[in-house]
């Protein structure tokens, strides 16, 4: 169906949603301030990458992440329970009996559900803040200076990324429920981690390319014969694996940027950019994904961006993570493994 037969609403809630998800990422912090410390970023990310220790940024990083997945992340991601979610719609709309009855119900009116993202934002700051108080520039000049091992800061720096992804699955959580979508369910974690993906997204290339993950994603999911073939042990693990892979790409943007960037407001309006970020990413995923089942639109529609001004932004891998990539591969192994069995 072309867009041109939504509703006025809905036609402007679909422009404003692919604006926000093609549009180049906000910078919170002054271009003066970005120009002043680039010299200290340089330095210290080299002498960092010197230490002891620092050349195991990924056993690090697992060793922290190892097991937070069950106790801090998906315990976020599901605060948002679908009972208070479908109370508080059931206020004002008495047919509301579940969240299958939003998803009924128009976009204009899911969209007053949605809670302002400034609460969000501000937590994240308050988190980030504390963070920056136990590791800030001065501290990594002195670990740099004194031979610690480089180990010692990317483990407090990824355990600044655990918080910050529960942050972030909470803030997915609520939208998504408010949408419809119980993040309770195996799939639908899946799918808020290719959301949040998209959220943790640098730069216009890296944007596109978890967006285009997860509008193939999207595609599956709407298949349901085929996607009720999965198991949910696979789900599991493939969740478990992108949860890993996020944190990793979350501890290096924050090794690059917060670290060496001297101060607590800093580090905080860092952590506050990324959620904020994620918070609108997320809503305009949720908008989307919700417009493209009503109306019966392709996911892939997702991607054709408004057109661009300039060249088109190349795609940095490493910054993303393919959501669909990890589960294809998942379901590879346990296929080879199955074989093996027989």
């Amino acid at each position: 169906m072309d867009i041109g037969q939504m509703t006025s609403y809905d036609q402007a809630a679909w422009r404003e949603s692919m604006k926000i998800l093609h549009a180049p990422p906000r910078q919170i912090i002054p271009a003066a301030i970005r120009g002043r410390t680039a010299a200290t970023t340089a330095l210290v990310s080299r002498k960092a990458s010197e230490l002891p220790g620092a050349d195991g940024v990924k056993e690090t990083v697992d060793a922290v992440f190892h097991g937070t997945l069950n106790v801090t992340f998906l315990p976020a991601l599901q605060s948002a329970s679908a009972t208070r979610t479908v109370a508080k719609y059931a206020k004002r709309h008495p047919e509301v009996r579940s969240l299958e009855d939003v998803q009924g119900l128009p976009l204009r009116t899911r969209d007053q559900m949605v809670p302002a993202k400034a609460g969000y934002t501000l937590a994240s700051a308050g988190q980030g803040g504390a963070t920056a108080i136990a590791v800030t520039g001065a501290e990594v000049a002195t670990t740099v200076s004194g031979g610690v091992a480089g180990g010692v800061v990317i483990a407090a720096v990824a355990a600044d990324a655990v918080s910050s992804l529960a942050m972030m699955g909470r803030t997915v959580g609520v939208i998504a429920s408010r949408y419809g979508y119980d993040p309770r369910i195996p799939e639908e974690e899946l799918f808020a981690m290719g959301v949040l993906s998209v959220g943790l997204a640098g730069t216009v290339g890296a944007k596109t390319q978890a967006l285009a993950s997860l509008s193939r994603l999207s595609q599956r999911m709407m298949r349901r014969a085929t996607w009720k073939e999965l198991q949910s042990h696979v789900l599991v693990k493939v969740t478990d694996k992108v949860y890993r892979q996020l944190g990793l790409r979350l501890t290096h943007r924050k090794l690059a940027q917060t670290i060496p960037v001297v101060g607590v407001a800093i580090n905080a309006s860092l952590s506050a950019q990324i959620t904020e970020a994620t918070f609108r990413r997320a809503q305009a995923v949720y908008r989307l994904r919700a417009l493209s089942e009503t109306y019966g639109i392709d996911p892939t529609e997702w991607m054709k961006a408004p057109a661009p001004h300039g060249a088109a932004a190349p795609v940095d891998d490493s910054n993303t993570v393919d959501v669909l990539e990890v589960l294809e591969a998942e379901l590879v192994e346990e296929s080879e493994t199955g074989r093996h069995d027989v």
